[in-house]
């Protein structure tokens, strides 16, 4: 049996995987921040994450042999997922600023892209796999379970790792994956703010740094569940992540002002 208290959580981290990007875009919508960079944010994720990236990986890890041999080395595997995300979703940000966001180049169209991004990622990776651990909780503590499953025709042995990672899983878990979506939302805002700053100013470097912090986040998740680390070295990482990533949100709302000033200076424009 699945407990309550797990299914409870479970719940709580749908609400909270959709609730805290909502009521984000609200807030920052009567800030005056525009809609279209929220929808490029949410179509750029689609493309480069869900779709070009697992095309990607299902080369990578199942199609070429050689390569899918290597990424049983669970430091190649991390260092790998890492850099796939990493490029192709700050890549994907930074050809939606520069050929789809020409005319937002402000702070407040780098925190709407990254609402959209951040707040869309929540939604599918958070809510929805938040709502199937709800789905098989319920089968299994109805007794469906074995009789989906034998209806299914999939391999048994997988379909009971599921069930005894749900049973077994302590409840707090699934309230800690309400809080990784938190982390991961308040970082995408942060990515984006400082991709739009290396289109606006010119300064392909800070698309480097980008790819850099998402790959080393993702690199230190990935390889915690290959060695099996404590989970509260990756959960305590995401905590200094996001408070970090608050720090930079606040403080790069200077970094436009500024080349503001200095383009309006420089043109002799008030």
């Amino acid at each position: 049996m699945v407990s309550q208290t797990s299914i409870i959580f479970m719940i709580l981290a749908i609400i909270v995987s959709i609730v805290v990007p909502v009521i984000t875009l609200i807030y920052f919508r009567r800030k005056k921040a525009p809609w279209k960079p929220v929808l490029i944010g949410i179509l750029i994720f689609i493309l480069f994450s869900q779709v070009l990236e697992k095309i990607l990986h299902v080369y990578v890890l199942n199609t070429n042999t050689q390569t899918a041999e290597l990424m049983k080395n669970s430091y190649l595997y991390a260092s790998y997922g890492g850099l796939a995300a990493g490029i192709f979703e700050e890549f994907g940000r930074y050809i939606g600023f520069y050929f789809l966001l020409k005319k937002y180049r402000e702070w407040k169209d780098g925190i709407a892209y990254g609402i959209g991004h951040g707040g869309i990622e929540a939604i599918l990776i958070g809510a929805f796999a938040a709502f199937q651990n709800i789905l098989m909780a319920n089968l299994i503590n109805s007794g469906g379970f074995e009789k989906l499953a034998g209806a299914a025709g999939q391999d048994p042995n997988v379909l009971m790792g599921i069930k005894d990672q749900l049973v077994n899983t302590s409840s707090y878990m699934f309230l800690l994956g309400g809080f990784e979506r938190i982390a991961a939302f308040v970082l995408q805002i942060a990515l984006s703010i400082i991709v739009l700053y290396a289109v606006k100013s010119k300064k392909p470097l800070y698309l480097l740094y980008a790819i850099l912090i998402h790959a080393a986040v993702d690199f230190v998740a990935v390889l915690s569940k290959g060695l099996e680390w404590s989970v509260w070295i990756p959960e305590g990482m995401l905590f200094v992540i996001a408070v970090l990533s608050i720090f930079l949100i606040r403080k790069s709302r200077y970094w436009f002002d500024k080349r503001m000033d200095y383009q309006t200076q420089s043109t002799g424009v008030i």
